[in-house]
Order: C-alpha cells, then structure tokens, then sequence
C-alpha cells in the first residue's frame, strides 16, 4: 500500500517499520513525503502601487532584477493586484515582457504568502502571510529586502 501525502515539489520516502492497521507487512510499504526543500526568497508587493506612475514602474523593475540577479535561481516575485482589470494587467505585462520573463514572476489577483512583503498587512484570520515584511514604500521596501538577503548570504559563506 503506497501513501502519497502532497505538499509541494520533492519526494522522500520513508520505510514503515510499525504495523498499521490495513497495512500488510509482509510487502514491502513506502510512505511518499511530497514537499517543497527549496527556500524561494519571495518579493511580494502590490501590482496597483508598481503601475501607478510609469517612471517609478520601470526604477522597480530594475531593482527587481537586481535583487533576482543577486539571489539567484532561489528568487521569486509576486504581484497581486486588487481591482486593476485585465486590460490593465495586460499592458503592464506588455509594457515589461523582457524583464518579467527574465526573472521568475507571478501575478495573481489574490494575495499570495511570500518570503518578504513590501505593502500593508495581509493577515486574513488573524495569521500572517509573510515571513518578513516592510510598511512604506516599494524603493524602500527593495532596499531593507536586499540588506536581509546579503546579511542571510553573509552568514551562509562564513
């Protein structure tokens, strides 16, 4: 009897070794862990506040890729957007197609947990969605996040 408990990504397997009910020891049992071993270092920030000034959108966007080029393949971030309308959505990704390809994004409509927030508190049912957050603005929210990044990347060469 194979188990398979989803999580996210990698598999593991573990051998059953005490008897459980429905189980017939004589076969050979692998239970099957599912789960994410990658720590993705994720932006997360509000789409509605990037596209608001077309300037400010694009200095952003070069500091997104920044932060993708110094992290790595481990980086990733997220735009949610709350009542932009998918023409809107649409242009935006027009607008910025090299770049947003180049680094790995997600845009979705609904709020998303990520490694690090740039924006207002999202704590649906009173349970944070975020590791580390920063209230302000995003230029300055891509700052504090860069200064946690290099602190972790220190800390891990020694």
């Amino acid at each position: 009897m194979m188990r398979v408990i989803e999580y996210q990504k990698t598999l593991f397997q573990h051998q059953v070794r005490k008897p459980v009910s429905g189980v017939n020891l004589e076969k050979q049992n692998i239970v099957v862990w599912e789960f994410n071993m990658r720590q993705y270092y994720s932006l997360g920030m509000k789409l509605d506040e990037v596209i608001k000034d077309k300037n400010l959108e694009q200095t952003i966007l070069e500091n997104v890729r920044r932060c993708s080029k110094l992290v790595g393949k481990s980086f990733k971030v997220v735009f949610w957007h709350e009542g932009l309308s998918e023409k809107e959505c649409e242009n935006f990704v027009k607008r910025n197609e090299k770049l947003l390809f180049e680094v790995n994004t997600k845009i979705t409509k609904g709020f998303q947990r990520v490694w690090f927030l740039i924006g207002e508190n999202h704590k649906p049912h009173g349970v944070s969605r975020y590791s580390y957050m920063h209230e302000g603005d995003i230029l300055n929210g891509i700052v504090q996040y860069l200064k946690i990044i290099k602190h972790i990347q220190r800390r891990e060469n020694g």
